[in-house]
């Protein structure tokens, strides 16, 4: 059986300027985000098609779309965490296991 790979296109979200400025050089047009993008960037890398932001206590973290936030937050309290974790719990167990959005 062949299977193929389907680029799905996504909407423009947090992620674009960076990946837009990382990938291609391309910056927004308004200077005033040219620069909080140029400074904010060296936080980030682009590396086989995926944004990473860097961490200083964690190895780097896979940036989501919202889309695979949304699963991740599903995934991880449904399997692991059961129905009675608070946001703060949830949200560290998903740094643990590198994602950030």
């Amino acid at each position: 059986t062949n299977m193929m790979d389907i680029d799905v296109q996504q909407e423009p979200n947090w992620m674009t300027p960076f990946i837009s400025w990382l990938r291609d050089g391309i910056m927004p047009e308004d200077t005033e985000d040219v620069r909080r993008l140029v400074y904010r960037s060296n936080r980030y890398q682009f590396r086989e098609g995926i944004l990473y932001k860097r961490s200083f206590s964690f190895p780097l973290l896979r940036c989501l779309t919202p889309l695979e936030a949304d699963y991740a937050l599903r995934e991880v309290h449904e399997r692991v965490c059961g129905n009675h974790t608070g946001g703060k719990t949830l949200s560290n167990k998903l740094l643990r296991q590198g994602y950030f959005w």
